[in-house]
């Protein structure tokens, strides 16, 4: 019973963990990260560290160490950006 108890307790852990999350029309796999900044009109959630590194070519670059979400505003006409993660996965959206 205890073992039973145990296993409930981890998958539901599990579950809440890996829940799919939205902000307006976006959609996003995975827990929603627990940082988030806004740079200008783009709003980014990230997990552990983030920085912008400064810029290639008229882009932003932008290096984390844990899941990046980034949501970009519709018809967004702002500098391009480009994420990379080594811990992590990197999701980007636009709002419809």
């Amino acid at each position: 019973m205890k073992r039973l108890a145990i296993l409930f307790v981890f998958c539901g852990m599990m579950m809440t963990a890996m829940a799919d999350w939205t902000y307006g029309t976006a959609y996003f796999k995975g827990s929603q990260p627990s940082n988030c900044l806004s740079h200008g009109k783009v709003m980014i959630w990230y997990n552990g560290s983030l920085t912008q590194k400064g810029l290639e070519g008229g882009v932003e670059i932008w290096e984390g160490t844990g899941d990046i979400c980034v949501v970009y505003p519709k018809n967004y006409d702002g500098p391009q950006m480009r994420f990379t993660s080594t811990g992590g996965t990197v999701q980007t959206q636009t709002l419809k």
